[in-house]
């Protein structure tokens, strides 16, 4: 072959080995290699953004804000900037801090020495931080705005903040029982704990969301996943069945009652029996939502789900009404063994006054609250259609509220002779508040037990949605007629019982009181009751179910006395609040 043809060939197979090579080498990069370049390219074409929504905000059922959201900042040091002395940095930091310290703590400020003993914690705290083997070390948190802008204005270049997002109460403690508060947990992250904030948790959170973004090379945004979203981030609203007046004139009431009458601690709970919806629970002894951290953690809890209490003679009402429903009594039954204390076993059961009446009516013992007729008709129903009516009316059982202390409350399993004897009358049985609200709510509504409710709407923002909470009916408890009976019963209590005192004629009310005894180990406390009414108003037509409880009174241990006149006070400004037209007050048919 001669040289003249082999160049070519030459030529052409080099050509062909160099296309054949790139051709592998394309094949290597776009086949074999492709999820990594692509990994590559997106890294140098994309940027990541990272949204977070807010937190749910809560409302009152007019449309007042109750919890919501703000921000506040930590206060941090920067060592590599540092030029001013630690003792110079407590100097001017201190002061301001008990500033702060003081206006959060008005009440307890006003002792002589509280101020001093603020100084000396925050420069003991200051100092410690200051000594702290870290380059960048948080002085302190809970700066708002205000003190931001002072520290700012000390010119300390080695002070920077950062800021965080917290809780906001415009209404202060208000209901506080009622919305929890959001702390910490394990992880550092924000949590709700106790009431709704416990109970809808994740429907309050926030979610987070990663946003990715293509840019060109200089930066410029070209589109991608998410550069617009229309799912919000944010947490679902709540809004209240609570009324921002109702709760107010709750919270004052109480608090001032309690002062009055000297008790330790109450609570007050008003619902509409014919929707089940809850216009205002309040609690005394209160806590701060926005500084719960000062307060012993007995004070989180709900007490009118969370404390158990015997009912005492406001449980009449649950007697009478299964006595008269199954049969075995009626209103003008009367009692063959009331002209004398009961002897049951070991035990002696006497009246509340130590007076007997020989044949009273079922109808004038509730009205004088005579344990002893109590206990005749629990007798002639019998143990098990008692207890088959107890747990009706919901004694025992979870009310279903979203507060997070709502749970099943004990039921006795041992139904002798004395428990049923002493249940009849409301001791030796533990009930909480709502449950006895509950029960009364099925008397004022005909015999129908509605699912009490704490929230009117739920707003979902990914939705766009509000979702109303509709009223929902639990069961019948009783008849309606012997609904109607009861109330008359009740009504002629209110007239002529222990506290026919209060009696006005303009609004007729149909309620009971009940002065239970104290439990403790191996009996009750000889010196203490806790005391309560329940009622509702008016009674042809009820607007609300109102139970009021004073625990360990000190100017009378007699609900007569206490707890009664803060229901009917109470009662006369709902009346207001509610636009209750006067009745008139008229007398309990025949």
């Amino acid at each position: 072959m001669s040289q003249a043809t082999l160049r070519p060939k030459l030529v052409l197979i080099s050509l062909l080995s160099l296309f054949m090579a790139v051709v592998a080498r394309l094949f290597y990069w776009q086949v074999v290699e492709s999820s990594s370049l692509r990994k590559v390219a997106e890294h140098q074409v994309t940027k990541e953004t990272i949204s977070t929504g807010r937190r749910g905000q809560i409302f009152t059922a007019d449309g007042k804000l109750l919890v919501g959201n703000t921000s506040l900042f930590h206060l941090m040091l920067d060592k590599n900037l540092q030029k001013t002395s630690p003792a110079e940095l407590i100097d001017q930091l201190a002061p301001l801090l008990v500033e702060r310290d003081l206006e959060e703590a008005t009440e307890a400020a006003k002792e002589a020495e509280f101020a001093e003993n603020l100084l000396a914690e925050n420069i003991a705290y200051l100092n410690q931080r200051l000594n702290m083997d870290s380059t960048w070390v948080r002085l302190s948190s809970r700066i708002d705005r205000e003190l931001k802008e002072k520290i700012e204005n000390l010119k300390l270049p080695e002070l920077y903040f950062e800021q965080y997002p917290t809780r906001f109460y415009p209404e202060a403690s208000m209901a506080a029982h009622v919305t929890g508060f959001v702390g910490k947990d394990e992880a550092g992250q924000d949590t709700g704990y106790f009431g709704l904030e416990g109970a809808l948790n994740k429907e309050l959170s926030q979610t987070a969301k990663t946003n990715r973004f293509l840019t060109d090379a200089l930066g410029n945004l070209l589109g991608g996943e998410n550069t617009l979203s229309s799912q919000s981030l944010n947490g679902r609203d709540l809004v209240l069945t609570i009324r921002r007046d109702v709760q107010f004139l709750l919270e004052q009431e109480l608090k001032k009652g309690l002062e009055h009458f000297g008790g330790v601690a109450g609570d007050v709970v008003v619902m509409d029996p014919k929707s089940g919806d809850i216009l205002g629970l309040a609690a005394w002894p209160n806590y701060d939502q926005a500084h719960y951290y000062e307060f012993d953690t007995i004070f989180y809890k709900n007490p009118t789900l969370a404390n158990l209490y015997e009912p005492g003679s406001v449980f009449k009402i649950l007697t009478v009404s299964a006595g008269i429903d199954s049969g075995a009594i009626t209103p003008e039954t009367k009692c063959p063994n009331c002209s004398e204390a009961r002897q049951i076993g070991k035990y002696t059961v006497r009246t509340w006054n130590d007076e007997y009446q020989a044949d009273i009516t079922i109808s004038e013992a509730l009205a004088q609250s005579n344990n002893i007729a109590m206990i005749f008709v629990a007798e002639t129903m019998g143990k098990d259609v008692f207890v088959d009516y107890l747990k009706k009316f919901g004694i025992g059982e979870q009310i279903n509220l979203d507060l997070q202390e709502d749970s099943k409350t004990p039921f006795p399993e041992k139904w002798g002779a004395i428990e049923l004897a002493t249940s009849s009358f409301g001791q030796g049985i533990s009930t909480n508040s709502l449950q006895i609200v509950r029960a009364v709510s099925a008397i004022a509504n005909q015999g129908v037990m509605m699912q009490p409710k704490i929230l009117k709407t739920v707003i979902d923002h990914q939705t766009q949605k509000e979702i109303p909470i509709l009223p929902k009916e639990e069961r019948r408890v009783v008849s309606a007629k012997t609904a109607r009976t009861i109330t008359e019963m009740m009504i002629n209590a209110a007239q002529h019982g222990e506290a026919q005192w209060l009696f006005k004629n303009t609004h007729t009310i149909a309620g009971k009181t009940g002065t239970s005894q104290i439990p403790i180990p191996g009996g009750y406390k000889s010196d203490a009751t806790i005391a309560s009414f329940v009622g509702f108003a008016p009674a042809d037509d009820p607007q609300f179910v109102m139970l009021v409880k004073i625990v360990e009174p000190q100017t009378s241990p007699w609900a007569a006395e206490t707890a009664a006149p803060l229901w009917y006070n109470i009662a006369e400004k709902l009346f207001l609040l509610l636009n209750v037209q006067p009745d008139n007050a008229r007398l309990p048919s025949s």
